[in-house]
């Protein structure tokens, strides 16, 4: 009998290509803006920076809102770290940019670091624009007003290929808003509007560590948050 014929390998499926991510999380250690994702596990909310290991996962467990004697203040201001994704500025977008604008700029960090974080637009120097490969290319510079990371306060002058638009919609992921929602309810159904205006942006307190959590496992509601 001649041999079996060898079966041909199937060829690798192609690695699933995840959507691209639709929110920005401002990290309590740096206050600057990532790429993010969330789901909850264990009852608990858990923020997955896009490209970083898992390790550096935020988690947020509603079982220590007791402990650390939380108020829907702390859900409002964990609510305030998030927002749809920004997007970047186009090189014929700079002639609709008004002062006062809320801006989401790259800061260039010493040891090569590249952050994102809130600024204000201050004003708009307008240059004209060249033609590259028959694109239009902005040479205009942006005066910013830096509202958070070690620059707060000062101001500098960028480019556009620098500067990202804040987008005024509303944060719509549902995983998010169920979370959310549901621990605002837990806490009374305190008007968030009224403790908006209330929130400080500060760093989330460490604890609350439930037993068999997993790596990362390491942050809680609080009055720090």
């Amino acid at each position: 009998m001649p041999p079996t014929p060898r079966k041909r390998k199937a060829p690798p499926p192609e690695p699933r290509r995840r959507p691209p991510s639709h929110l920005e999380f401002r990290a309590p250690v740096d206050g600057a803006w990532y790429d993010a994702r969330v789901t909850v596990q264990r009852s608990a909310l858990r923020v997955m920076y896009e490209g970083f290991l898992e390790e550096l996962d935020e988690w947020y467990d509603p079982a220590a809102l007791a402990a650390a004697s939380a108020s829907a203040r702390d859900v409002a201001a964990l609510r305030a770290r998030f927002h749809v994704r920004s997007t970047p500025l186009e090189d014929t977008q700079c002639r609709d940019l008004r002062a006062g604008a809320l801006l989401c700029v790259s800061c260039a960090l010493d040891g090569g670091d590249l952050k994102f974080y809130d600024a204000v637009l201050e004003s708009v120097l307008p240059a004209a624009h060249e033609t590259v490969d028959g694109k239009e290319r902005c040479a205009c510079r942006f005066t910013v007003r830096w509202s958070e990371g070690l620059r707060a306060g000062s101001r500098e002058e960028v480019g556009v290929e620098r500067v990202c638009c804040v987008q005024s919609s509303p944060v719509q992921d549902p995983v998010l808003l169920e979370f959310l929602d549901g621990e605002t309810k837990l806490l009374g159904n305190v008007n968030e509007e009224m403790v908006s205006q209330e929130i400080g942006a500060v760093p989330a307190a460490e604890g609350g560590v439930p037993a068999g959590a997993p790596p990362g496992f390491h942050r809680k509601f609080g009055s720090t948050m």
